[in-house]
């Protein structure tokens, strides 16, 4: 009799510890889809359904507890993974909060953003991510976790996960000038390691979890450019900003705008996208802090000038950028570093903006980039794996890039 109850305790414990290892989440991040100073979305993924969905959150100042309910949605294909998506909201502006989800007793930690500029905010942004190895990732991950941000830009370019277009696909369409017609199917397992590497990484030192906004590259669609948003599956499932029109934009307080664009992925550049833009931008114009995260640089720093999708941007976006007085465009892409002089009207002009960034934060091998005439809209380029850290206060608004092993190798006060 006791040697079957010790095995029943031995076989309830394996059972136990299975069933947790399986339904516990595979990864979870935060991101916004409106007001960052009032609201927040918690993200995560799980290989079950889950027994219960609902987020308890309290804010740290008073102590009470709250529950919000998220939904929940099979991810596209065979793959057994589903994602939980709920936002929670009317926070309290500059404020730290504690939640934890579903029955899981792990508390984690997030901070809203203030609502006015009384003190200063700094983000991180960068694209090109787990472009090689996992090592190379959470190394500039860490970096960028280091600086306490308060959030991050994601420029696209994210997880690598669509296998034919890591490879000839994108040879095909540099070859020709077309995607192609039937390209592999995404890989799910590449989103979940950039997920959990995210998930573990990012994470200020004060123990804040980073919230993230991202964008499209081309290398996160089933066939490269010019695709529709269901050879997207997995960004569009897994990001609910910028939602399913593929661009979107934030207003964070009375203080900044943040439009996030498709640069030909799913969404044409020129027509309807444009369009969008001008009004969106026209409406924002008296806003003194403006910023563009997209993919594909219009300035590029690696690719040739006459490069067709940054000529694309550069006919439909830039004007626009001109008219309403962008302060400055992250860029991605060419996995190196740039910062353009300031332009308008594709001359230099003191009062123009600033295209920065390049792409190379999961890049182990940074391109050099190209020192010639036509890349004289260039003040400074390095073959640099890197991030950026922008910082904005009442005193002023400060760039800084950064390199993977801690490094600041270029600064600008704008």
């Amino acid at each position: 009799m006791e040697i079957f109850r010790r095995s029943l305790c031995f076989f309830l414990a394996v059972v136990s510890v299975s069933v947790f290892a399986e339904t516990a989440p595979k990864a979870l991040f935060l991101t916004w889809q409106q007001h960052p100073e009032s609201t927040i979305t918690v993200c995560w993924v799980t290989p079950d359904r889950q027994e219960s969905d609902a987020i308890a959150y309290c804010c740290q100042e008073n102590g009470r507890w709250s529950v919000q309910s998220a939904t929940t949605r099979k991810l596209p294909g065979n793959n057994p993974y589903f994602i939980h998506t709920g936002e929670i909201t009317h926070l309290n502006p500059n404020s730290s909060y504690r939640f934890h989800i579903g029955q899981y007793e792990k508390t984690y930690r997030f901070h809203t953003l203030p609502a006015t500029l009384q003190q200063p905010i700094k983000f991180v942004a960068g694209g090109d991510m787990y472009h090689d190895d996992l090592k190379t990732l959470h190394m500039t991950n860490q970096q960028a976790a280091r600086t306490a941000p308060d959030f991050a830009l994601v420029g696209g370019d994210i997880a690598y996960a669509s296998g034919l277009s890591r490879g000839f696909g994108s040879f095909f369409n540099k070859l020709t000038g077309k995607s192609l017609s039937n390209p592999a199917p995404q890989e799910f397992d590449r989103w979940l390691e950039w997920l959990q590497a995210w998930s573990e990484d990012m994470v200020t030192p004060q123990g804040d979890l980073i919230p993230l906004l991202p964008v499209l590259g081309n290398h996160d669609t089933m066939g490269d450019f010019d695709q529709q948003p269901a050879n997207a599956p997995f960004f569009y499932a897994l990001f609910p900003m910028p939602g399913p029109q593929g661009y979107n934009v934030l207003d964070f307080g009375n203080y900044m705008t943040l439009v996030l664009l498709d640069s030909g992925h799913t969404h044409p550049i020129c027509g309807q996208q444009t369009e969008w833009l001008d009004q969106t931008l026209r409406a924002r114009e008296a806003r003194p802090t403006k910023f563009a995260l997209y993919h594909v640089p219009a300035y590029p720093s690696y690719r040739a000038y006459t490069y067709p999708f940054s000529t694309q941007v550069r006919q439909c976006w830039t004007p626009l950028f001109d008219r309403y007085h962008l302060t400055m465009a992250f860029e991605n892409h060419d996995h190196d570093y740039k910062r353009t002089r300031p332009l308008r009207g594709g001359v230099v002009d003191p009062q123009g903006v600033l295209y920065v960034g390049d792409g190379a934060w999961g890049v182990k091998n940074p391109r050099q980039p190209r020192k010639d005439k036509n890349h004289w809209y260039v003040a400074k380029s390095a073959p640099a794996r890197h991030f950026l850290l922008v910082e904005i206060g009442p005193e002023g608004r400060t760039l800084t890039a950064i390199s993977s092993d801690g490094v600041v190798f270029d600064t600008l006060k704008f």
